[in-house]
């Protein structure tokens, strides 16, 4: 493992008198996936890179049903609060059962109490409208389930044309098989399936149950940079989720990013800058 950096000993040192650390700092979170990154593109632990975002002021993380469990050992020991856990269970095949036992286990055991449910994706060709309609149930029942032990359940516009939740008019479909799914609204997934993102926060507001701050370069260029720094309204749609009395968390999201702790330094400032705006 290499040595720190020149750059990170700037981060610890920008993390220290850059970012907010006040007690009435909003929920902000990241991804468990992008604390990984940040460890390997600086060559440090885990758990140091996980240090390195709470001393900017994250105060949560989401993480995978199936994450280390020395990670979310790390995570927890640091203080970061459960978010969201997430787990991938593809419904396009018929038996998930123990995908779902294992789902329901880890929320049980970890005390996470908000789950996003990435449910797969259809396959290329050959998959039938009744073999969508018989996903969307297994989807449901599962939802039902997950619901009557008091959690919450939600999927995503999903950045995936195959997925059951690309775009608004799929996860209209699923809604209307479930009364017990939310959405977690990714600020720039619908831009991917060329849907308004404006327009379908109006049309989901009333499900947001958790919050992707993902911004993007241009409506012709879907690499993802730090959410205030794209193409995509991110100010506008916090403001509004602000109003409406949202109380929930903001997970920044930059897959893909060359360089990971800046990023998630520089999203943190803009996220901030407008959660905290007189």
């Amino acid at each position: 493992m290499k040595k720190p950096t020149v750059l990170l000993i700037f981060a610890a040192i920008f993390s220290l008198f850059s970012c907010n650390k006040a007690p009435s700092v909003p929920k902000i979170s990241i991804f468990c996936d992008h604390i990984e990154t940040i460890a390997r593109q600086e060559g440090i632990s885990f758990a140091q890179a996980a240090t390195l975002l709470k001393e900017c002021g994250y105060t949560g993380a989401d993480v995978r049903v199936f994450q280390r469990p020395d990670e979310i050992k790390s995570l927890d020991s640091l203080g970061f609060e459960h978010a969201c856990a997430i787990t991938e269970i593809d419904y396009s095949q018929e038996d998930q059962s123990q995908l779902e036992e294992q789902t329901l286990a880890f929320m049980d055991s970890q005390g996470y109490d908000r789950l996003l449910l990435v449910t797969g994706l259809m396959p290329s060709s050959g998959f039938t409208q009744e073999q969508r309609e018989a996903a969307r149930k297994r989807i449901a029942a599962f939802a039902a389930r997950v619901t009557a032990k008091g959690y919450t359940i939600l999927v995503e516009d999903y950045d995936n044309r195959r997925s059951f939740s690309y775009n608004a008019e799929r996860i209209d479909s699923l809604f209307m098989a479930s009364k017990d799914l939310g959405i977690v609204f990714d600020t720039g997934n619908f831009l991917f399936a060329g849907d308004d993102t404006m327009a379908q926060y109006e049309h989901f507001r009333d499900k947001i149950g958790h919050v992707h701050l993902k911004d993007r370069v241009a409506p012709d260029n879907m690499a993802c940079v730090p959410a205030g720094d794209g193409c995509l309204p991110v100010k506008e749609i916090i403001k509004k989720l602000m109003d409406s009395g949202y109380k929930g968390w903001y997970t920044v999201e930059q897959y893909g990013s060359r360089n990971m702790l800046q990023d998630s330094y520089t999203a943190y400032a803009n996220v901030y800058s407008v959660l905290t705006e007189k």
